[in-house]
């Protein structure tokens, strides 16, 4: 039988405060309006780097796939595709769900980004980590899956 792991300080919810929910979830409006109307300043200063990982895959990874961090620092290519390339889209996030310790969070949600022009659409699921750097939030990694 497993050993059930002791609590810290009775908390294992990581339930956010009502302050951190807030200002992570304006991360997420930024982030969402950012991919929506274009702006790259915007996007990125969400981030706290443009060197974090930022991966997106299908449902599984192609064999091609090399197993060393540098792998996941897709950043540069998202950038091109959606800020640089003269395209329009539009993104949607729900499913959202926030968990925190400290100066440490993971929200996971479910997303829909529509090419504007022809209305295809793709979805997918992404994983967000989160550092509180100088009293804000900042996206310290970004893994998705996408359909």
């Amino acid at each position: 039988m497993a050993e059930e792991l002791p609590s810290l300080n009775g908390k294992t919810d990581h339930i956010p405060s009502k302050e951190s929910q807030r200002q992570i979830q304006e991360v997420l409006d930024n982030y969402a309006k950012s991919v929506t109307t274009g702006d790259r300043a915007l996007f990125e200063s969400q981030l706290l780097d443009e060197q974090i990982p930022f991966f997106g895959l299908g449902e599984k990874l192609s064999p091609s796939f090399k197993p060393i961090s540098q792998s996941l620092q897709g950043y540069a290519g998202f950038r091109k595709a959606v800020f640089e390339s003269g395209k329009k889209y539009s993104q949607k996030i729900s499913n959202i769900r926030i968990e925190q310790d400290g100066d440490l969070a993971q929200v996971s949600l479910d997303f829909e980004t529509t090419l504007v022009e022809s209305g295809e659409s793709a979805q997918g699921w992404k994983i967000l980590q989160l550092l509180k750097v100088q009293g804000r939030w900042k996206i310290v990694s970004e893994l998705y899956a996408v359909r």
